[in-house]
């Protein structure tokens, strides 16, 4: 096993850069999720480390070697497609030895690997089976076992989930991380999944048109966004944007407003340009049920009601064709065209800078 290191690594098609200075170290055992919009650059990023990829500038290090020239055989790493690639006329047991079989390694080895592979993943019962015969799922799990049994130093994973259903998704992505726990190899795993990303990572990276947006863990991009695009790429249903602004009464005191939306923080050192944009995630905003933390209420218009089972989601426009996402219970009684007071959790509104969008903090 060995950690991953980017230093200023950059790569350019023609007049196109896809990824430009990134920068990060991955440490030896952790999993990582590199995850952003299509174009972000977070493709390019895991191809540079397999050798897919020829860096433009900067370095990429495994194990604390500089690869920028190594080939990609000889990096030591295994990567799972998006598709599975497995090869159609051969079963699963000849699929798992294939790798194993190039590199001449010992027949009572690459035995033990598959059948310690196998094991691992559940899918010894499928060893004489062909690919044809198999469900997405088993698929997945034997393109997993291939690159499991050529025990790598760093684990590669391009949208390994993204050809399953739902159901199946989430059950196989809890597989991935508790073998990662239990093999322990380092893991950058590449996905536009949001979810994905914050049930699976160690540590996310949030890639934004080639550029790292911010990196952390899972709850410090939820609770401490570095901007609004992370804010709004983090979390499902994503946070709401409300453009205000900020006056004072020349004392510690401040309101946000916008038409006849006016938010009054508590009195503090407030210091804010006369423009900023509130956020607000959909369960920090509640049907209004007289005090508590709330600050409120704020009266608006149901747009639209969504049943979810154990909760609901209300859009509720408040002013001027701006939206809160509200989480209401799932005995929910209103409908699209009611009129219901809002509140929104005190110390959960979120602040941007207008202009820069950059985080200035909650209230």
């Amino acid at each position: 096993m060995a950690g991953v290191a980017y230093r200023e690594a950059t790569k350019r098609f023609g007049d196109v850069t896809a990824l430009s200075d990134l920068t990060l170290e991955i440490a030896d055992g952790e999993f990582l999720v590199l995850v952003g919009p299509s174009g972000s650059g977070k493709t390019t990023a895991l191809r540079l480390v397999a050798g897919l990829e020829a860096l433009s500038a900067g370095q990429v290090l495994i194990g604390g070697r500089v690869i920028n020239r190594v080939a990609p055989k000889d990096r030591d790493i295994a990567m799972v497609f998006q598709d599975y690639a497995l090869y159609p006329q051969m079963t699963v047991q000849q699929n798992l030895a294939f790798a194993l079989k190039m590199r001449k390694s010992p027949r009572a080895e690459i035995e033990q690997r598959v059948r310690r592979a196998a094991a691992t993943l559940g899918i010894e019962e499928l060893l004489q089976r062909k690919p044809r015969a198999l469900s997405g799922g088993q698929r997945q799990r034997v393109a997993l076992g291939r690159a499991l049994v050529r025990e790598p130093q760093v684990f590669l994973m391009d949208e390994p989930l993204s050809n399953l259903d739902a159901k199946l998704r989430v059950q196989t992505r809890s597989e991935i991380k508790r073998l990662q726990q239990q093999i322990g190899t380092t893991t950058i795993y590449v996905t536009h999944d949001q979810v994905e990303a914050m049930t699976m990572g160690d540590r996310v990276v949030v890639m934004r048109d080639g550029l790292l947006a911010q990196v952390g863990s899972p709850r410090q991009l939820y609770e401490q966004p570095a901007d609004m695009f992370v804010a709004g790429f983090i979390g499902s249903p994503s946070m709401s944007f409300i453009p205000v602004s900020v006056t004072s009464n020349g004392n510690s005191a401040v309101a946000l407003s916008r038409g006849e939306l006016r938010i009054e923080p508590p009195a503090g050192a407030w210091q804010l340009p006369d423009d900023v944009i509130i956020g607000v995630r959909p369960e920090h905003a509640r049907v209004w049920r007289d005090g508590g933390r709330m600050i409120g209420p704020i009266s608006g218009r149901i747009e639209y009601v969504e049943m979810l089972g154990r909760e609901t989601l209300v859009g509720v426009a408040v002013t001027d064709g701006t939206r809160l996402v509200v989480d209401a219970d799932a005995d929910f009684g209103h409908r699209p065209g009611d009129t219901i007071p809002v509140g929104i959790e005190s110390g959960r509104i979120y602040l941007f800078d207008s202009k820069t969008e950059k985080a200035l903090g909650r209230i």
